[in-house]
């Protein structure tokens, strides 16, 4: 039986916060040479960790399960544990597993064979990184690479599948009205009787207008605001540093309305759930829990929290979509409503906005795509449009910046 732990500080041999498989009470020893020396070093993220340590795990149990030492694998056995990943049904959702997913597992067990090979671990030579990938597409030729896990392009040939799905989800301008008008007005023009939440606002108003992702979201503090002097009748924008995938740091342009309605936010509600927590607690996360939340008032809101969030605001707006999923157990068609937008959907309307909205102002192609690429965090120029431009028609219309600026 394998298991993992993202803190093994028993174990001498590992620094403290390090990760760690186990096999039978055993500590598997390549696995966590792969995990110290290849994973920690390119990723702080403990949840990137575990990934990719449960991606290994099932990758020795399924060597198990055919009475094969992994050591011994070859490309066919690669090539059946995929299909029998790909056929499998994951018992959260109740649906087989995507091609991304499965993709995603592969691209760590690859990596750590290539490893296990170069050590001297393994016996046959033909999953060799050269005789099992094919070139890298540069990022400026794929405008989707934040969305795809891992944020690159390769692909290891014949034995990753490949994820055909359109991971792009653009709001209309009705759509994102509508959940603005479900978070409630403006937080600087909120009144006692206001419906809504300013959390909830900031936390969407952050995504449209801004295009962070949901961690860069709940990573932010109050002191870069706090600091800021907005204009109220100025256009002009602050610069907010942010902390990205892999630790990148870049500096995005926030609107000053926005800050304006951030301080709004911090002085007020905010202010408000924080004094829930009793007297001398101090707390630098911008967004926190409502006074009304249960058990967690007042303390730093969570990824799961905005997850949750987006989920209430579909239902609460009619933005849903019914799916159909498979009971596991009994093999029946279950149809069950589920929010049609993510947060992540917010960054894609930002994106697809933004491009237009600089279009519209006047500016040349390559100017807006350059600007897009650095408020989402792009380590390179994307110069191919093709894949946002399918699900940018809502948006490219006449007297767009008017409309812009009559939905916030």
């Amino acid at each position: 039986m394998y298991t993992f732990f993202a803190n093994p500080s028993a174990f001498e041999t590992l620094r403290a916060g390090h990760p760690a498989i186990w096999e039978d009470g055993h500590l598997h020893e390549q696995a966590c040479r792969w995990l110290n020396e290849q994973v920690v070093p390119r990723s702080g993220s403990i949840r990137t960790w575990e990934n990719k340590a449960r991606a290994l795990i099932t990758w020795f149990e399924w060597c198990e399960a055919i009475k094969i030492d992994w050591r011994d694998t070859a490309t066919d056995d690669l090539v059946a544990y995929r299909d029998a990943y790909l056929s499998a049904v994951s018992p959260l959702t109740g649906r087989p597993y995507s091609p991304g997913t499965v993709g995603t597992r592969m691209s760590a067990i690859l990596d750590f064979i290539n490893f296990a090979h170069e050590q001297g671990w393994m016996v046959d030579a033909s999953l060799s990184t050269e005789q099992r990938t094919t070139g890298r597409a540069p990022i400026n030729r794929d405008m989707l690479a934040h969305t795809r896990k891992g944020g690159t392009a390769t692909r290891k040939r014949s034995i990753i599948p490949r994820n055909q799905t359109d991971k792009v989800q653009v709001l209309s301008r009705n759509q994102l009205e509508a959940l603005l008008k479900w978070a409630g007005p403006r937080v600087s023009e909120r009144a006692l009787e206001s419906e809504g939440s300013a959390r909830d606002r900031i936390a969407i108003d952050l995504g449209w207008a801004v295009g962070l992702r949901v961690h860069e979201k709940v990573s932010l503090t109050i002191y870069p605001f706090l600091a800021m002097t907005p204009d109220p009748a100025s256009l002009a924008h602050h610069k907010l540093t942010i902390t990205g995938k892999g630790k990148k740091t870049r500096q995005v342009d926030v609107p000053a309305w926005l800050v304006i309605d951030i301080q709004a936010y911090i002085d007020g509600a905010r202010s408000k759930a924080l004094r829930t927590r009793g007297r001398g607690v101090r707390e630098g996360q911008l967004l926190l829990n409502s006074e009304t939340s249960t058990n967690r008032a007042g303390r730093p809101m969570k990824i799961s929290g905005v997850t949750e969030m987006m989920k209430r605001a579909c239902a609460g707006t009619g933005l849903i979509e019914q799916r159909t999923r498979t009971d596991p157990i009994t093999g029946h068609a279950i149809v069950k409503a589920a929010a049609k937008f993510s947060d992540h959907s917010l960054r894609h309307t930002y994106a697809v906005m933004t491009w237009y909205a600089l279009l519209a102002a006047g500016h040349e192609e390559a100017y807006a795509w350059k600007y897009v690429q650095h408020q989402l965090g792009h380590s390179q120029l994307a110069t191919t449009t093709d894949t946002y431009l399918k699900h940018v028609s809502v948006w490219a219309t006449p007297g767009l910046s008017a409309a812009i600026k009559s939905v916030r």
